[in-house]
């Protein structure tokens, strides 16, 4: 990551954006986690679909609601991440879920944000990427 990868989205006079992580493979889970840490965010991980439903009821309850979910399609043995984020943007229908595939095109962006997707995020994503994605989503609507 370099210089400008790490500059923080928000300053610290504000409460830090909370970002959900939602991949079954842990290694990305712990990556994209520290990313978001070291951009200065909140982050939050869940390796299932319900899980990360789940996660986004409970904070939302509580009132910290979630700014941004990064969200992989392919969650093996549950729900999808299309289920998921149908299932999250019930709870909140103005929710900012990023689609994170191995199996998206680059082109794929309009697709994504006519299916309700934020953003869009292939994998396997670069620091920067992210990064760049986040910033750009939660911008968006402000």
């Amino acid at each position: 990551m370099n210089a400008t990868e790490a500059r923080p989205i928000t300053s610290t006079a504000t409460a830090a954006p909370r970002i959900l992580i939602v991949d079954d493979e842990q290694a990305m889970q712990l990556l994209a986690t520290a990313i978001v840490k070291k951009l200065g965010l909140d982050a939050d991980a869940a390796s299932s679909g319900e899980e990360a439903v789940e996660l986004y009821r409970q904070a939302s309850l509580q009132g910290r609601g979630y700014s941004a979910v990064v969200m992989d399609l392919a969650l093996p043995g549950g729900i999808s991440g299309l289920e998921a984020t149908l299932a999250i943007k019930q709870i909140d229908g103005a929710a900012k879920v990023i689609v994170s595939s191995g199996y998206l095109e680059q082109n794929a962006r309009n697709a994504a944000l006519e299916h309700g997707f934020a953003g869009i995020l292939p994998k396997p994503y670069t620091a920067d990427r992210l990064a760049s994605e986040l910033r750009w989503v939660l911008k968006s609507g402000e």
